[in-house]
Formats: structure tokens, C-alpha cells, sequence
């Protein structure tokens, strides 16, 4: 197993370089390229323009910027925010903290709510109850994510104020627990109801496949307690195939958070990337999609070793 870690790491690497080239070109050929905040700057002129390119290095060849890039950005030197002044590493590592809190809130919610969905349904196929969370599943999957949170936040915040607009927390008050979640109640149901409603449609089908296997009708015959067989036997089976969708649901949730942080309020990564693209600070956006790519790699390779921790007759060495 550990060979095999080894061996998948080492073809990652492959992998971000050819991502980080074709992200460093696309920033390079948008209109603009990298200092087009700059253009409709009051008082900027071609000189001053030219001037800010030499300062960053932009004057330079485009494979030397890009080495250039690559080896400060290998160091944790991604360069300063064009907005804020600050180094923009330092700037996501703080917000990274806000959005992890949502992430991994909505992540396990909705992880746990997907397989009691999922198996409740497929214990009662083409029952009333498997329509209504079939329908509902479908509702949730097709509905906009910017739609829905705008939606909630109007009739939960706004109309009846049960829960505030936005925040992380009461501005001005001490730190409470209690206070913090009941800010996070909103984003993090908007976020877990698209993967519930996603992922108990694949922990139904893979329940459903495995009820039907020869290895269950003989536990049944054998007079194992239906729990037992639902939850020992056949779930344990199902989890395979689930376990690839349900990994890279959590390392794409991060695209959820983007609009749901920006609609809440939320102090996170991904209202900062928001922020970032309407103000064309290239440092910000490079850092935030790098993160993610080397997030959704890390994904991978971590649903590859669950195979193996979930199914002994995967080997992988």
C-alpha cells in the first residue's frame, strides 16, 4: 500500500505541472493579461504600465515568467495581492479555516443523511416512500445552487428572521459556539442538500444491486437479523463504487462554497476568489486554483486507497 502511495504521488506531479502550465498561460492571454486591473486606473498611462510590468517581471519572455512563477510558487511564494498589498498565500490560509468549517460540516451531514436515505429507499423500492425521495432527489440535483441560497436567505433571514442574512458570526459579540452555528445553519444545509440529494441516488442503486446478490439471499435463508444483513452485509459491499462519487463530491464541494460564501456572507476562500476575479488580482486567483487542483489530486489518490481499506481483494502492490 505504501509503494503504491508512493507510485500515485509521484504520477501527480506530472499532473499539477501540466495544470499549473495551462492555468499560468490562460491568466497570460486574457485581455489585459495579469496587470489588466490596472488599465482603467485613473492617471495610468503606457509608461507607468510598461513600469509595472518590469517591477513584476512581465516584461520578460513567457516561458521565463512562467519558471519564475513555478519555482516561487514551489517555495510558498505566490507574490502579493494586486488589491490588499499582502502576500497572497497568506491572504487564502486565512480565509482557508472558514471554508474548511463549512466543507467539512456540509461533507458529513450530507454523508450521513445520503446513506439513510439511500438504503431506506432501497429497502422499500417502487413504494411511496422510494417516489417521493426519487422526486425530491431529482428536485434537489436540478435546482441552482445561487437560486436556492438566494431563495432561503430571503424567507429564513429576511421575511421570517429566523436566521441571520450573513456572517460567520455577531459582529461585536464574543465568540459562542452556539452563536457561530446558528450562522452556519443556512450555507451548510444549502451545501449538503445537493450532495444528499446526489449521492443517495448512487447508495440506492448500489444497495439495489447488492440485495440482489446470491451471498445475501443465503444470509436471509440463514435467519439473520434483517438489520444485520442491511447494515453488516450489504452496505459494507455497497460502499465501494459510492466511495469515488462521495471523495470527489467533497473536493468539488469547494465550487458550491464559491457561490454559497458569496451569498451568506461567509468569510472563506471562496468569497475571497469571487472578490479576487471582479478585481483581476492574478496572485489570489493563481493560489486559490492551484489549492484546488492539488485538492481534487489528493481526492484521488485517497478514493483509490479506500478501495483497498474497504475491499480486501483490491491489491494494489
Amino acid at each position: 500500500m505504501f509503494s503504491f502511495i508512493i507510485r500515485r504521488l509521484l504520477q501527480s506531479i506530472p499532473v499539477l505541472l501540466g495544470i499549473s502550465l495551462l492555468l499560468f498561460f490562460m491568466m497570460h492571454a486574457i485581455p489585459g493579461g495579469p496587470l489588466a486591473m490596472y488599465d482603467h486606473e485613473p492617471g495610468m498611462t503606457k509608461e507607468l504600465l510598461a513600469q509595472l510590468k518590469a517591477n513584476f517581471g512581465l516584461n520578460k519572455p513567457l516561458w521565463v515568467q512562467y519558471f519564475n512563477w513555478l519555482g516561487g510558487a514551489l517555495q510558498g511564494n505566490f507574490g502579493y495581492s494586486f488589491s490588499y498589498g499582502v502576500p497572497a498565500l497568506q491572504m487564502v490560509l486565512q480565509r482557508m479555516p472558514a471554508t474548511l468549517e463549512l466543507m467539512l460540516s456540509s461533507f458529513v451531514i450530507a454523508v450521513i443523511l445520503s446513506f439513510v436515505i439511500g438504503v431506506f429507499s432501497a429497502l422499500r423500492q417502487y413504494s411511496i416512500w422510494d417516489y417521493l425521495l426519487t422526486i425530491l432527489s431529482y428536485i434537489g440535483v436540478a435546482m441552482p445552487t445561487f437560486w436556492l441560497g438566494l431563495m432561503v436567505l430571503v424567507l429564513f433571514a429576511v421575511k421570517l428572521q429566523w436566521f441571520p442574512v450573513g456572517g460567520m458570526s455577531t459582529p461585536g459579540q464574543a465568540f459562542s459556539l452556539s452563536n457561530q452555528v446558528w450562522h452556519a445553519i443556512l450555507p451548510v444545509s444549502i451545501l449538503a442538500l445537493y450532495l444528499v440529494a446526489h449521492e443517495s441516488r448512487y447508495v440506492r442503486s448500489s444497495m439495489l444491486e447488492v440485495l440482489g446478490a446470491d451471498y445475501i439471499r443465503t444470509a436471509r435463508s440463514k435467519g439473520l437479523f434483517p438489520s444485520v444483513i442491511t447494515w453488516k452485509h450489504a452496505l459494507k459491499n455497497a460502499l465501494l463504487p459510492v466511495v469515488t462519487v462521495m471523495v470527489m463530491d467533497g473536493a468539488y464541494l469547494f465550487g458550491g462554497a464559491l457561490v454559497t460564501e458569496t451569498i451568506f456572507s461567509w468569510p472563506g476562500m471562496g468569497r475571497l476568489f469571487i472578490q479576487a476575479i471582479t478585481q483581476d488580482d492574478y496572485p489570489v486567483i493563481m493560489v486559490v486554483i492551484s489549492l484546488l487542483s492539488v485538492i481534487i489530486v489528493l481526492a484521488n489518490i485517497l478514493a483509490d486507497v479506500l478501495y483497498a481499506v474497504l475491499d480486501p481483494r483490491v491489491q494494489f502492490d
